[in-house]
Order: structure tokens, then C-alpha cells, then sequence
């Protein structure tokens, strides 16, 4: 399987809500970083490892309802896939509504995940926290 398609069909079990299904092709030393100013997210940082990732999916489930998540584009660099998302979602605590816009940067290796670094907007971010 391509690494674009492994990406996609991740995004589309996340979409689904079927969290740990999302990660069934990840490496279990996977890498994932969202880069962000911690004091704005207590989800900025580094996970490291497959339950360390999950770990911090499932926390961002606590503090979010997600009601769409669209995968605007992707682009397929072989072994590199980067995608644009739209996630539309709701902060529990609030009911607040808002879409967030994401740059996500996948690396493929051996048909397993091996690392996804995140950007997005931290002051739409700092805003809903």
C-alpha cells in the first residue's frame, strides 16, 4: 500500500471516531509533534510511541467533540505525504464552535507510520482554551 493511502485511510477511521483503527498502521516508536506554544495547548509537545499517541488523542476527545473532519488536500511525496485538514469541532467545556484548520507532514516507512508533525493555528487555539 502506498503511503498516501495509508495517510488517507487513517484520516478517514479518525473521521469515523474509530481512534485506535487510525493508528493501526503506525510504527509502535512512532513520532508525532505538534508544534505549538505549550502555554497556549496542553496538547503542544512530542508524543512519543504508538500509546503515548493514542494517549494524547483520547485527551484531545476529552476537551473536543469533533463534528466534521475533512481532509482538504492531500499531497502524495512518496514516502512524505502532507495534507491540509478542516476540523470542525466543539470545546466541551463551552459549546463553543469552531473550524480548525491544520498542516499535517507524514513520513511512511516499510507501510507503517513512522512520524506526523502538526501545525496549526495557535491563536485560534489560545482563543477556545
Amino acid at each position: 500500500m502506498r503511503a498516501v493511502e495509508i495517510v488517507s485511510n487513517l484520516y478517514q477511521a479518525y473521521a469515523d471516531r474509530d481512534i485506535e483503527g487510525a493508528l493501526a498502521r503506525c510504527a509502535e516508536d512512532v513520532v508525532f509533534r505538534w508544534i505549538a506554544d505549550p502555554r497556549h495547548s496542553r496538547h503542544a509537545g512530542t508524543a512519543h510511541g504508538k500509546q503515548e499517541f493514542l494517549a494524547r488523542l483520547l485527551a484531545l476527545d476529552d476537551d473536543f467533540e469533533y463534528r466534521h473532519f475533512v481532509p482538504v488536500e492531500i499531497v502524495d511525496g512518496g514516502d512524505k505525504v502532507a495534507a491540509q485538514v478542516e476540523i470542525h469541532m466543539t470545546r466541551r467545556a463551552t459549546g463553543e464552535e469552531f473550524i480548525m484548520r491544520t498542516a499535517n507532514f507524514w513520513t511512511v516507512r516499510d507501510g507503517e507510520i513512522i512520524e506526523m508533525v502538526e501545525y496549526y493555528d495557535t491563536a485560534l487555539a489560545a482563543s477556545v482554551f
